[in-house]
């Protein structure tokens, strides 16, 4: 009946279960006392024939407790629809925490519009679970079983009738429910593919429309929402006949038991006031189940969008489980040994050993698919070594605390990400901002006279959708000047100058020389521009390491690395 983690979740707002649990108590007993005090009111002036004036006081009880019971479920009401929200907000925090803080390479192989559909539209569907399914599941047990007793103390027989008709709506619920279900998570999983479709489709609108292929899409995109529109349609069918299925059960228990009732009133088996607050009470016996079964559409799309929730932190957990060591020391040595890497049951890198101490710039080239990327990604924390080892400071790479370790690391990407903020801030990214600093940041990363052209300067608003648009080596810059921010020990550039104009290849090489000096620099490149002061050279060729040293020796040994030099000098 529960989803386990989703009752995990309720359990931990620690009143909301009890809250739950007592809104079922005094609606049973609210609904046997109107019952009641109604059976009183009828009987006294339909059977006894007395006066209005002698149901009185029993009709100032009706409304009175028809007041009260109202008022208690409004304050019962709003507490539990509260913690439903933030229950569902503490599930969204903690999801969102846990992206931003995994790998992220992990982060950037999840499906963008499927995880976006999640943590938007799929998380909106827990409160419905925890706001009417979980209480109404509590109701659909207490609220019978009380009533129940109410009824069995005035007439055994009647008791007995709702406990065996009882079972009747569970049953047909539950034979629904799987098919509710499996048409549900068929529609949910429609829905995730027209998300990614859709936000993968505009991502790349501008290549689509340089192709001439955007009105296939546009055709793709409505072949898909009409397989949605139908499998919504599937599951809106299966709702109503639930309920139409549901009503007529609860009808015939119903006459059931008021046939029983009625033979028995007229040959004298049973009194009226007996039978006329059974009668009342039989309805309510049987709604809530009732609806349950109604309630129990709203709380699939909940489950399935905790399991998929669930999946997202599973593929985002890291898979060791030893106590992870901080990195609480500056970088001063990496050492690989005998490091290999399979993709796709492709060897990517194999059998690499080296070493790189503090200060050194080491230039990593070599073809396409040789091996830069991944032993990049490696050293990055993104990918963990199959075989081989990685140390930092002598500490197993896969032992280091890797949020902690990214204290220490900064990145420059091939395609680094702007975010819709101020310049000033993008650079900065949260850090106390000291105005000697910034500027001297500003300068190094050649910003100075890039803000100087806008009307607020570093305060300019830049990113996608923005007044301002900034090409591809700007972004670069800016990237730049968060390496230099950040002050980290070790700094990784993945290809920063793979389509930059001359300008700022030259800014990331005076960078290198001059204010990265005293730091640790892995630059994987094939530019000459880009490696012309690095200390050593690695050269890889499909996923080995061919040539290992100083470009001076490099030069004179005239392999591989030569031959790469040779050929870009002709080419200028």
């Amino acid at each position: 009946m529960f989803n386990k983690r989703l009752l995990k979740e309720g359990v931990l707002k620690k009143l909301y279960i009890p809250a739950a649990v007592l809104s079922s108590i005094l609606n049973s007993a609210f609904t046997i006392l109107n019952a009641y005090l109604l059976a009183l009111i009828v009987d006294s002036i339909f059977i006894k024939k007395l006066g209005v004036q002698s149901i009185k006081n029993y009709t100032i009880m009706f409304l009175a407790n028809a007041a009260l019971k109202s008022f208690v479920n409004f304050i019962i009401e709003g507490y539990i629809k509260n913690c439903s929200e933030d229950i569902k907000e503490g599930i969204r925090r903690r999801t969102f925490s846990l992206i931003l803080s995994s790998n992220p390479y992990k982060v950037k192989n999840q499906k963008l519009g499927e995880t976006i559909n999640i943590l938007t539209d799929g998380i909106e569907n827990i409160t419905p679970y925890f706001s009417q399914y979980i209480p109404q599941a509590f109701a659909s047990f207490l609220i019978p079983l009380i009533i129940c007793i109410a009824a069995a103390s005035r007439d055994m027989l009647s008791a007995a009738i709702m406990l065996i008709t009882y079972p009747i709506i569970p049953f047909f619920m539950r034979l629904i429910g799987y098919k509710s279900k499996e048409v549900n998570e068929r529609q949910w999983k429609k829905l995730s593919i027209l998300s990614s479709h859709f936000i993968e489709m505009l991502q790349g609108l501008s290549t689509l429309k340089l192709f001439g292929r955007s009105n296939l899409q546009e055709e793709k995109v409505f072949q898909i929402s009409e397989e949605y529109r139908k499998s919504t349609m599937d599951v809106l069918k299966i709702s109503f006949l639930s309920a139409l299925v549901l009503e007529l059960s609860a009808t015939i228990s119903t006459a059931v038991l008021a046939v029983n009732l009625g033979l028995r009133l007229v040959y004298s088996k049973i009194s009226f006031l007996n039978a006329f607050f059974i009668l009342i009470l039989a309805p309510e016996f049987y709604i809530p189940m009732r609806q349950l079964g109604m309630k129990f559409h709203a709380s699939l799309n909940g489950q399935v969008a905790i399991e998929k929730i669930q999946a997202i932190e599973d593929s985002l957990k890291d898979d060791n489980s030893d106590e992870m060591l901080q990195m609480n020391e500056n970088i001063i040595d990496i050492n690989v040994n005998n490091l290999s890497f399979s993709h796709d049951e492709k060897e990517t890198l194999n059998n690499l050993t080296f070493e790189i101490h503090k200060g050194e710039k080491v230039a990593i080239v070599g073809e396409s698919g040789s091996g830069k990327t991944t032993l990049v990604n490696i050293l990055s924390g993104f990918l963990k070594p199959q075989n081989g080892m990685v140390f930092i400071n002598g500490i197993d790479i896969n032992k280091i605390d890797l949020k902690s370790y990214f204290s220490r690391l900064s990145i420059v990407p091939q395609f680094p990400h702007i975010f819709n903020m101020s310049i000033e801030d993008n650079v900065s990214l949260g850090k106390d901002k000291e105005l000697d600093r910034l500027s001297y940041i500003y300068e190094a990363a050649n910003i100075k006279d890039f803000a100087a052209q806008f009307e607020y300067k570093y305060d300019a608003l830049i990113g996608d959708g923005e007044k301002i648009e900034i090409s591809g080596g700007e972004k670069q810059r800016i990237a730049a000047a968060r390496v230099l921010a950040k002050d980290s020990d070790l700094v990784i550039l993945d290809e920063p100058t793979s389509a930059l104009d001359s300008e700022t290849e030259e800014m990331l090489s005076n960078m290198l020389r001059d204010s990265l000096k005293e730091k640790t620099v892995l630059i994987a490149a094939h530019r000459l521009n880009t490696i012309k002061n690095a200390d050593k050279i690695m050269v890889l060729k499909q996923g080995r390491i061919v040539e290992f040293g100083s470009p001076e020796t490099l030069m004179q040994h005239k392999g591989m690395y030569y031959e790469m030099i040779t050929s870009m000098e002709g080419q200028l």
